[in-house]
């Protein structure tokens, strides 16, 4: 079943050219599951209780255009399906009218808060929501890490980047992400679409390598990247399609 609720986008959610930020669109889908899951008792406070969290694996963004300070938003949510280990969730955020914003799929695990591996879908759970068995797995783009990157910038991960699963936090990685770019780029380009897959946990003051490639395809730009541990273990790949505005 789709939860909805009404949101008026604020100047602390958008960057200098007054478009929602990529971290805030990420927080503002994780605030409406949030609500969505605590009705159904299954929250963040009620998973804690079980020794449980939610993690998402992998997400991919359809973005028509990004909201702007003092628009009011629909944003959206639904328990698309599951099988035995992962469950599927879908996001959007639209104008009052109903104009689809940014479209959202992804795959998430229950994971196991002291073992650190996933445990079983719970039937049950997904029943109550209306979610269908699949009999078949969701396809999402297959992602791999470059063999070398052209840019790379190292980061520290902060306790202020740390989420109650006791790591950092997935909108966080799109902050890393779009510091790679120039800031002009940024200002003349939007982002159209997105993928990512997030492959390790990053924890507190752990230090990583945020990795960047651009290359351009007539009028679509796409930006490569790679979140890598000190050793070279790749955390999460992603890939950002972009326009010129």
């Amino acid at each position: 079943m789709k939860y909805t609720e009404e949101y008026q986008i604020e100047f602390k959610d958008c960057d200098e050219n007054r478009r929602l930020k990529l971290p805030a669109l990420v927080d503002l889908m994780m605030q409406v599951s949030e609500h969505q899951l605590s009705q159904g008792g299954a929250g963040t406070d009620d998973l804690v209780k079980r020794g449980l969290g939610w993690v998402v694996t992998q997400y991919h963004f359809e973005i028509k255009d990004l909201p702007k300070p003092g628009d009011q938003v629909i944003l959206s949510t639904e328990a698309s399906g599951y099988n035995r280990f992962f469950e599927y969730r879908d996001f959007g955020v639209s104008t009052q009218d109903g104009k689809p914003l940014v479209t959202v799929k992804s795959q998430w695990v229950m994971l196991d808060l002291k073992k650190r591996h996933m445990v079983p879908a719970d039937t049950k759970m997904m029943e109550d929501w209306g979610a269908p068995l699949l009999k078949k797995m969701p396809r999402f783009p297959r992602l791999r890490p470059q063999t070398e990157y052209e840019q790379k910038r190292s980061y520290r991960a902060r306790y202020d980047d740390l989420d109650t699963n006791h790591h950092v936090t997935n909108s966080h990685y799109f902050s890393w992400f779009v510091d790679m770019l120039d800031r002009n780029f940024l200002k003349e380009h939007i982002v159209t679409a997105i993928d990512i897959k997030f492959d390790k946990e990053v924890h507190y003051g752990e230090s990583i390598n945020s990795c960047m490639d651009l290359v351009q395809y007539d009028i679509i730009i796409i930006t490569s990247h790679a979140i890598e541990a000190e050793d070279g273990t790749v955390k999460a790949v992603c890939e950002l399609s972009w326009r010129e505005i």
